[in-house]
């Protein structure tokens, strides 16, 4: 295999990443989650498989889905 596939494999945050993405997406496949509530942890969890170990990415991307949280919940509450 690939040195640096083998690296990528290996950080915490791609394993992380994985965690996030799996059952979430199960969950939504499943009907048990909907969308507007799995959106931020798939974006969570692309971002740890795509840029890991990278800490301003880290706090960019936690700002960004705390952003989308928010905008979700005020959705959900102008649609009620």
């Amino acid at each position: 295999m690939n040195k640096s596939l083998i690296s990528w494999l290996g950080q915490v945050t791609t394993g992380h990443g994985f965690m996030v993405l799996m059952p979430t997406a199960l969950a939504v496949l499943s009907g048990t989650m909907t969308w507007p509530i799995a959106a931020p942890l798939l974006v969570a969890g692309a971002v740890g498989l795509a840029w890991p170990e990278n800490t301003p990415l880290q706090a960019a991307a936690q700002s960004t889905a705390t952003d989308v949280a928010g905008l979700m919940a005020a959705w959900q509450k102008k649609a009620n």
